[in-house]
């Protein structure tokens, strides 16, 4: 892990040639494909779970009924517990494809799909295509991520998002300060900005604390100043 963290130039041409020898499109494809199939069969075989399904489904449903997306709330109630993204995807899902379990599901399946794709491409940034393909098929198979890309929770969502913000961390961390090592810094606050608004705090709290972690134990503090702070926190709040 912490070698990872650690800028490398040579590794990256290794994975340029690798990147010609291979079309990243065709993986990703044929990712999607399969889990477009795990992740979606059966989401709408099942009837709500009681009480955080139930909980999940019917905050989105009152915001399409009152026309309110800016208050959540729970058979009227104000609910004020997590912030409102997840509830935005759902509604979008159920405004789409109407009210049922396939597509009150659907966010959740679609968000594991994209951590899968997310894991292929930094494994494959970060070594080369087989090792990219092996964290995405590992990954998406894993019983605990497979059961949580087929319920309403925002688990998956803020999941989806933190393995985002640190990927873009570890592989912007690969490159020597300039444009490149940049948008991966954006990346990072991007990611991490919408965490904080799927589950709160965690978003920006969990991967803060890894990097003050790391530079702590490998020393590297002058590095800060390559992180993009000003521009990357006028992001994150935006």
């Amino acid at each position: 892990m912490l070698s990872a963290l650690s800028p490398q130039t040579e590794p990256l041409a290794t994975k340029t040639l690798d990147s010609s020898k291979h079309s990243v499109w065709r993986d990703c494809l044929l990712l999607s494909l399969v889990f477009m199939i795990f992740f979606g069969a059966f989401l709408g075989s099942r009837p709500l779970t009681v009480p955080d399904e139930g909980r999940y489904a019917e905050i989105p449903r009152e915001m399409i009924t009152s026309g309110d997306y800016l208050t959540p709330r729970v058979n009227g109630v104000k609910y004020f517990e997590k912030p409102p993204l997840f509830y935005w995807m759902q509604t979008v899902s159920m405004r789409s494809l109407g009210f049922n379990e396939w597509a009150i599901r659907l966010p959740n399946a679609l968000m594991g799909l994209l951590g899968v794709l997310v894991a292929y491409a930094t494994g494959r940034r970060l070594y080369n295509r087989r090792a990219g393909l092996l964290a995405g098929m590992t990954l998406g198979t894993f019983g605990l991520y497979s059961a949580m890309a087929h319920m309403v929770t925002l688990d998956m969502t803020v999941t989806l998002f933190l393995t985002a913000a640190m990927s873009c961390f570890i592989v912007g961390n690969q490159y020597p300060a300039g444009q490149i090592r940049n948008r991966f810094m954006w990346g990072m606050y991007l990611s991490a900005a919408l965490a904080t608004m799927t589950k709160g705090m965690i978003g920006f709290a969990l991967p803060g604390l890894i990097i003050f972690t790391w530079m702590l134990f490998t020393r590297q503090w002058r590095e800060i100043k390559t992180y993009c702070l000003p521009t990357g926190l006028l992001l994150f709040s935006a």
